[in-house]
């Protein structure tokens, strides 16, 4: 039982115990600990469990090795030359807990400036302190950016590696251009996963006006340019004639009824009646919600 070392994988058990039967692991102490599960397998087996999940999508690690007693008498034994170790080990290790670069690359890499905001806002900086970090956390943010298929995120010496992998047609380029509004009215609800908003809820906007800029601020304050991604509801406002053969209720009903069938959000304001040679004609003012969005297929 000395010998026995615990292991963490962020995984479902379900699968950890489906691979490790699998391959005839004997493993011990299977418990879910939050977004990871771990278990204590023999020395002899931590390489075949470290190639089984070797997949980028699981984050594996030792947490405690066996054999510490054994491990104590050697150094016992080796007192000066475990202390030269020692130190060097431990100025390596100090050094890992620093973060001196942080890398985004795959074809997700123009998403950089949102990605390096991500890490940030969990504590990964570059020249910062970062002995850990959420993974799961970091992983589940950047999944939710515009077109991202598949993330990792690595930790390679003193750097951070994330592989950013989009969805996209050959050849086609992302576009740096902002959202503009196509009416005028007033915004109602703003969501920008990427970029920067430039009107909020409340804000009267015309036609023409900017909505989501292709601007992101970097942790550092300095802006960088980077894919639109969101929408934005404005209420805006319309108006919609019918030709009726009499002034009537059961006319106005129909108008206005017209106007629900385009537009199911409608508010009435006002309706006017004219009369022609052929009948009336109903004008009904209302106003409407009018989404406008970009890279949001």
């Amino acid at each position: 039982m000395i010998d026995l070392t615990k292991i963490s994988i962020v995984a479902p058990p379900e699968s950890v115990v489906k691979k490790l039967s699998r391959a005839n692991i004997a493993f011990f102490g299977l418990k879910k600990e939050g977004f990871s599960t771990t278990f204590c397998v023999g020395g002899k087996s931590i390489k075949k469990v470290f190639a089984i999940f070797a997949h980028p999508c699981y984050n594996i690690c030792v947490l405690k090795y066996g054999a510490l007693r054994s491990f104590a008498l050697r150094c016992a034994a080796r007192a000066g030359l475990i202390a030269g170790v020692a130190l060097f080990v431990a100025a390596v290790s100090l050094s890992r807990l620093f973060v001196f670069r942080v890398k985004v690359v795959g074809s997700g890499s123009y998403l950089a400036p949102q990605v390096v905001t991500i890490l940030a806002e969990n504590g990964v900086r570059e020249g910062s302190f970062c002995p850990s970090y959420d993974s799961p956390v970091v992983l589940s943010a950047i999944m939710r950016l515009p077109g991202v298929s598949f993330c990792s995120v690595q930790r390679e010496g003193v750097a951070v590696v994330v592989d950013v992998e989009c969805s996209s047609s050959p050849g086609v380029r992302p576009v740096y251009s902002p959202l503009l509004s196509p009416v005028a009215g007033r915004v109602e609800g703003v969501c920008v996963l990427s970029g920067t908003a430039s009107v909020a809820v409340g804000e009267d906007v015309s036609a023409g006006d900017e909505l989501i800029s292709p601007q992101f601020e970097l942790p550092s304050g300095e802006s960088a340019d980077c894919l639109c991604a969101g929408y934005v509801r404005i209420r805006a406002e319309a108006s919609l004639s019918s030709h009726a053969q009499s002034r009537s209720e059961q006319s106005l009903s129909s108008a206005l009824a017209a106007v629900r069938l385009w537009y199911d959000d409608a508010r009435v304001l006002s309706h006017t009646v004219r009369q022609v040679s052929q009948g009336f004609i109903y004008t009904v003012t209302f106003t409407y919600i009018h989404t406008a969005s970009i890279n949001m297929q």
